[in-house]
Order: structure tokens, then C-alpha cells, then sequence
């Protein structure tokens, strides 16, 4: 007999909330497999995959629509050769995408040990002598993580001096960083 499950047991299997789990029903991605006279519904193992499936994909920006598409893909598949060239045709976009996050979450990974290292490396100066937070990110080399959170405190940093990128005559985005969020 298959394992019954509640969405309290997929919230708890996935670290999720009911809450979450119920959007995903309501979007059409994670139907249950029953629901009962009094309105709770019912899940099997294979929603539990199923949610792990959209839980990943949704932390590597995929939208609602885009994994409801990747959901359908076995619709109109026939065969199993079918079904196997679709995915040879569409995943390796996606291992792209998991490629560049994974690049991505390196750099900041990278950027985090920095700002680490040069707020715990051991200074010498007299705490009476730095006005406020914001000098932090005057220092020299300050990473870009110290330079950001430093200027966001009540001065807005003008005691820090002028921004690195002003005093390089820099635009923040020269250096050919892109944003794009879906």
C-alpha cells in the first residue's frame, strides 16, 4: 500500500510550509492525489519528488509558468523515444542556467571570506578616532560587501570619503556586470 501524506508531512519532508505547499496546488503544479470529505488533502511519494522537483527549480529562478511547461513536457510524448529527445532537446538549457548560478554563488562565496577576512584582520587604530561604520569602507581593498553595508548606515557614508567608483571615475556597472532577475 502506497504511503498517504498530508501537507504538513510535505512541508516538514521539505523544510517548507503548508502555506507553500498549498500555492503549489493552487498553481496547478502539485495536485493531490485525494482529497477527503472534509477538505484535507492527500499526497503520495511521488508529489513529495514532485515538490523537490519545483522547490529546486524555483531556487534557480524558474517562474511558476516555466515549470509548469517543464511539468507538461511528457504531454504530446508517445513513445519513450519521444520523450527522450524532448529532454535532449531542452535540458541542456537548464544545465546552462545550474552552471551559471553555480558561478555565480561561487563569486559571492568568494566575496563573503573576503569581507570576513578584512573585518577580522586585526587593526591597530584608536576607536576614538573613526567618526562611524562607514570609515570601514574607506579602508583600502575593502571589499565591495564592506563598502555597500558600511555606506548604508545614518551618514550614508560621508565620512567615508568619495565612493570608490567616483573616485575611479567609474560607473558601478563598467566593469560589465549585468543584472537580470526573473
Amino acid at each position: 500500500m502506497e504511503q498517504v501524506l498530508t501537507s504538513g508531512d510535505l512541508a516538514r519532508a521539505t523544510g517548507e510550509t503548508v502555506r507553500t505547499v498549498r500555492f503549489y496546488e493552487e498553481q496547478g503544479l502539485l495536485p493531490p492525489v485525494t482529497v477527503s470529505e472534509g477538505g484535507h488533502r492527500r499526497y503520495d511519494r511521488a508529489a513529495l519528488e514532485q515538490l523537490q522537483f519545483i522547490l529546486d527549480f524555483r531556487e534557480l529562478g524558474l517562474s511558476i509558468p516555466d515549470i509548469r511547461a517543464l511539468l507538461a513536457m511528457r504531454e504530446g510524448c508517445r513513445t519513450a523515444v519521444d520523450f527522450r529527445k524532448l529532454l535532449a532537446d531542452r535540458l541542456p538549457a537548464h544545465v546552462v542556467r545550474v552552471r551559471s548560478r553555480i558561478e555565480k554563488l561561487k563569486r559571492l562565496e568568494s566575496e563573503l571570506r573576503q569581507a570576513l577576512a578584512s573585518v577580522t584582520e586585526e587593526e591597530h587604530s584608536d576607536p576614538a578616532s573613526v567618526p562611524c561604520p562607514c570609515s570601514v569602507a574607506a579602508e583600502r581593498g575593502a571589499p565591495r560587501i564592506v563598502r555597500v553595508l558600511a555606506r548604508t548606515g545614518e551618514c550614508g557614508g560621508l565620512h567615508a570619503g568619495p565612493r570608490p567608483e567616483a573616485a575611479h571615475g567609474r560607473h558601478p556597472m563598467a566593469d560589465g556586470a549585468s543584472r537580470s532577475h526573473a
